[in-house]
């Protein structure tokens, strides 16, 4: 079913280009479903990114948990 999440603030959505369990493909769909919305992309393999991207992903999403500094859209590493 489609999704909006209408009337939330910013949602950061992170995907990793080589997880078997979650296809990329998965996240840059929900990406572009939300009304506001940022897709952060760790360019790898395996499942999850958080803690794997050498500091990247880890740094954004701190930063956007922590001090509500939303990450630039399209980001990779």
């Amino acid at each position: 079913a489609p999704i909006s999440a209408d009337g939330a603030g910013p949602i950061v959505v992170v995907g990793t280009t080589g997880d078997p369990a979650t296809p990329y493909a998965w996240s840059e769909n929900l990406a572009d479903q939300l009304d506001d919305s940022v897709l952060l992309t760790f360019e790898g393999n395996g499942h999850t990114a958080y803690g794997r991207s050498g500091g990247c992903i880890e740094e954004q999403v701190d930063a956007y948990l922590l001090e509500g500094t939303t990450p630039e859209d399209g980001l990779r590493c």
